[in-house]
């Protein structure tokens, strides 16, 4: 796959080439490991200086991880099987609370960096800023980041799960870091920013020689060289792997690359792993029926619409919104509708807050959120509403200036009501609108989707309930 190589003069003494495999944003994808770790297994039978690091965000987008009976833990056991070396913080892997990902991070076998992260007074504790491997007598330092808000200055995540953490923009961080650079023979970043974060992070410290990113779940079949930086990042759900390869003589690094494996032309899944995720899957619960679906839902907003319906339906509310980057299942086929398609659809745990608002301030909660976008490009409906619809009116350069919601019987809402309004309690804590601080704690949406499919039986839904009025 990569050529013959000969690997014999490992040392400061000669010549030396050190291969990373790298994953990013596989959250939860256990079904893809047997391949992976066939593939691993080839690389280190073929080159005997393999390290092996994650960029962050292990953790929500299968119930065999999320709902287990201790939550993320076959994502762990599968990583420490696989022998990893190496990882780094996602804004997701904080998705269970401190008390799991302590847990989590006591039972791995691999070390988890971040430097822009001060958790010493958390329940957390506090995670070593950057890690030092050596191999063949090279010294790569691995330095990490994680993204966090402009505006709330946290990772995008439940701050619920967040006390007592303080976090740092990266960039007031790199000066402190720069020494690095001289202690050792490969400096590296292993981040969670996204490609453009990861490209400004180049721009002010040109010391690294690589970055291996995530979070925008940006494939790069090509590495992205800034400043002379090498950026690498490998898509999402451990559809592919990344190879970046580093060539020393006499301890200076002469050489880098970088490229992307398909993993899908991985032949003979590994038995062992493929036995382990049988262990996992077999949770007889993950595959009761609770309810059908009469035909597909197509689209995102179908999906939303049977989660919002739920939750009025079930907390007892007028309305409710839930947002779509809540959404982890965007389709659901005709047929039987599983607990575990449930879970699969909403990872996190989330939980319905009631809240009691006027028109004015449901109108707010949605055009907050819509005009946060500051180019018209990237303006778009982020909630999607039960028992009704809504339009967005926008004005000529685009900015939504009013909402016009109707109920389900489309009649136009008027002002002098107050409504009982039902929220994820991540959108009620993260979303800018105002009736904060009135809501009411309800039950988790999971469960409300699960009482509402088997009180409802067989549902339909094929309809938008959100629009845009252009400009």
């Amino acid at each position: 796959m990569f050529g013959c190589s000969n690997n014999k003069k490992s040392s400061k003494s000669g010549e030396a080439e050190i291969v990373i495999i790298s994953t990013n944003d596989m959250h939860a994808q256990i079904s893809q490991f047997p391949k992976f770790a066939t593939f691993v297994k080839e690389i280190r039978e073929t080159y005997p200086n393999v390290i092996l690091v994650d960029a962050g965000d292990r953790f929500s987008g299968s119930p065999f991880v999320d709902h287990a009976k201790e939550r993320g833990k076959p994502m762990i056991e599968l990583m420490n099987k696989l022998g990893y070396d190496l990882a780094t913080m996602g804004n997701h892997d904080f998705d269970y609370g401190q008390t799991e990902l302590k847990k989590r991070l006591s039972e791995a076998q691999f070390k988890v960096i971040c430097a822009n992260i001060r958790s010493e007074g958390s329940e957390l504790g506090q995670l070593p800023p950057y890690l030092i491997i050596e191999k063949a007598g090279i010294k790569l330092c691995f330095l990490s980041f994680i993204e966090i808000s402009p505006t709330s200055h946290i990772p995008a995540t439940n701050p619920e799960h967040l006390e007592g953490i303080v976090f740092a923009d990266f960039k007031d961080e790199v000066d402190t870091y720069r020494k690095l650079k001289n202690e050792s023979d490969a400096f590296i970043g292993l981040t969670h920013l996204g490609v453009y974060a990861d490209s400004v992070l180049a721009a002010v410290m040109p010391e690294l020689d690589v970055i291996i990113g995530g979070h925008s779940h940006t494939l790069l079949k090509e590495p992205k060289m800034v400043n002379g930086v090498l950026i690498s990042q490998t898509g999402s759900r451990l559809h592919y792997a990344g190879i970046t390869v580093l060539k020393f003589e006499k301890g200076k690094l002469t050489d880098k690359s970088y490229r992307v494996v398909d993993l899908a032309g991985i032949e003979n899944p590994d038995a062992e792993v493929v036995a382990m995720i049988e262990t996992y899957s077999n949770d007889p619960d993950f595959k009761v029926v609770i309810g059908k679906a009469a035909e597909p839902m197509k689209y995102k907003e179908n999906v939303a619409s049977m989660v919002t319906d739920a939750m009025v339906d079930q907390a007892g509310c007028d309305f409710a919104f839930y947002n779509s980057g809540g959404i982890r299942l965007n389709t659901i086929p005709e047929g039987d509708i599983t607990k575990g398609m449930v879970y699969q659809i909403e990872p996190f745990d989330n939980y319905v807050v009631k809240h009691e608002l006027s028109l004015p301030e449901m109108k707010e909660l949605i055009l907050n959120r819509f005009n946060s976008e500051t180019s018209d490009e990237y303006r778009h409906i982020d909630l999607f509403i039960s028992r009704g619809s809504y339009t967005i009116l926008q004005d000529k350069t685009g900015k939504g200036v009013d909402v016009v919601f109707k109920d389900k019987d489309g009649r136009k809402l008027t002002d002098g009501h107050r409504y009982k309004i039902g929220l994820s309690n991540y959108v009620s804590t993260t979303y800018d609108f105002s009736g904060k601080g009135k809501g009411e704690k309800s039950l988790l949406i999971t469960e409300a989707v699960i009482r509402y499919l088997q009180k409802v039986g067989t549902v339909t839904y094929n309809k938008k309930r959100t629009y845009i009025n252009p400009k």
